[in-house]
C-alpha cells in the first residue's frame, strides 16, 4: 500500500491542490533549473613568491596570455611602458616637472600613464614605483621661472631652495605585494570563489573574473580564469516543454478537483422556518 493510499480523501485532495499550484507556478521556478542555459567553467592556478618576485607555480596550467595581476605591470607581458620600467630598474631615474621643498623625501607611487599601477616586475624582481626629491640639484623660483640655484637674475627675488623630484624604483617584498594586490575570496562571485577554494567553479553566465590573485582562508593565492564554456546546456527543449506543460497540467488537476468537491451544509434547522401551529 502506497503512502498516498493511507491518506484520507480530504488530505489527498489537499495534496493534489498543492501540486497543481506548484505546476501552475512552473514558469517562475523552472528557469532556476538552468536547463537550456550555457555553462562556463572556471579553474585556478596557484601563485607563489620566491623571495624576489611572484610567479605561477605551474606556468603551463594557465591559458596563454594570462597575467599574474593587472596591478603588477610587466609581469608576463611586454609593452613600450616596460622598456621605461626596465630603465628605472637599472638604478636610473627620470626627472619630473615636480619640485619639493624637502630633499630626499620619498612619496607614494607616481602615475606616468593614464592607467596607473603601483608595482612592476622586471627580470623576476618586484619593484615599487617611488619618487625622490634629489638633493644634488637645487633650484629656486624667480619671476615665476625656475632656475638652478646661482643662475637666477641677481636683482630678482628668489624663493627658498627647491629640489627636483625624480621617478625611481625600489625593490619591494613580494609576499607583501602579493597580499596588497590580491582579493579576498569572500568578495568575489560564488562560482569564482568556488574555483579558488576547490579548483573548479561553474556558472550559467559569463562572470567578470578579477585579473589579480584571490586570497583564500589559508592565505594561499590563486589566479582564477575561465577554462571553457558550453553554449547550450543540451536541454533547451526540455526547458521549453516544462515551461509550457506544467501550467496546463496544473489546470487539469484543478479542474478534476473542482468536479470532486461537494458543498454540504450541516446544522440545525431554524425554528422560525418550520411550519406548525402558533
Amino acid at each position: 500500500m502506497s503512502s498516498t493510499d493511507r491518506l484520507t480523501p480530504q488530505r489527498r485532495d489537499a495534496l493534489r491542490a498543492v501540486i497543481a499550484l506548484a505546476l501552475l507556478a512552473g514558469p517562475l521556478w523552472i528557469p532556476a533549473l538552468h536547463l537550456g542555459d550555457p555553462t562556463y567553467r572556471y579553474e585556478r592556478a596557484q601563485i607563489t613568491d620566491d623571495g624576489s618576485g611572484v610567479a605561477f607555480e605551474n606556468e603551463s596550467a594557465v591559458p596563454a596570455g594570462t597575467i599574474l595581476s593587472e596591478e603588477i605591470a610587466c609581469a608576463g607581458t611586454s609593452s613600450r611602458a616596460c622598456a621605461f620600467e626596465r630603465h628605472l630598474a637599472r638604478n636610473n631615474t627620470v626627472l619630473t616637472p615636480i619640485y619639493s621643498s624637502t630633499a630626499g623625501t620619498g612619496t607614494s607611487s607616481f602615475a606616468v600613464a593614464p592607467d596607473s599601477y603601483d608595482y612592476v616586475q622586471i627580470n623576476g624582481t618586484v619593484y615599487e614605483a617611488t619618487t625622490v626629491a634629489n638633493r644634488s640639484r637645487v633650484y629656486v623660483v624667480a619671476n615665476r621661472t625656475v632656475y638652478e640655484k646661482g643662475e637666477a637674475p641677481e636683482d630678482a627675488d628668489t624663493s627658498g631652495d627647491l629640489y627636483r623630484v625624480e621617478l625611481s624604483h625600489r625593490q619591494a617584498p613580494p609576499a607583501e605585494v602579493l597580499f596588497r594586490v590580491s582579493r579576498d575570496v569572500d568578495t568575489v562571485p560564488s562560482p569564482i570563489a568556488q574555483a579558488a577554494r576547490t579548483g573548479t567553479g561553474v556558472a550559467h553566465r559569463d562572470l567578470d573574473v578579477p585579473k589579480t590573485p584571490i586570497r583564500t582562508a589559508e592565505d594561499t593565492y590563486y589566479r582564477v580564469f575561465r577554462a571553457g564554456q558550453n553554449e547550450t546546456g543540451g536541454h533547451a527543449w526540455l526547458d521549453t516543454m516544462l515551461t509550457i506543460g506544467t501550467p496546463i497540467a496544473g489546470l487539469i488537476i484543478l479542474v478534476r478537483l473542482r468536479r470532486r468537491v461537494e458543498i454540504t451544509h450541516v446544522g440545525t434547522a431554524d425554528p422560525d422556518d418550520q411550519d406548525g401551529p402558533s
